[in-house]
């Protein structure tokens, strides 16, 4: 399953995408467009158990919002 995790910041992707990846879920930082309302325009894009990768960023307090099933822009990662 893809997950989209939108970031309030570019500092809190790149602190969620590192906890993450240290943890061993393969993820990546996506820009959105500008024409998209979600956080700062920045995600971590990944694969895999979303509901275990949001209770890891839960635990280190990293603000995010979840879409689950995203299409992620079929990035591979």
């Amino acid at each position: 399953m893809n997950c989209i995790i939108d970031m309030p910041s570019y500092t809190y992707a790149i602190k969620g995408q590192r906890i993450l990846r240290a943890r061993g879920y393969p993820c990546s930082i996506k820009r959105h467009g500008k024409n998209n309302s979600n956080g700062c325009g920045f995600s971590v894009v990944m694969r895999g158990d979303c509901e275990s990768a949001a209770k890891v960023l839960d635990m280190y307090y990293i603000p995010y919002s979840l879409d689950y099933g995203g299409d992620a822009g079929n990035d591979k990662l």
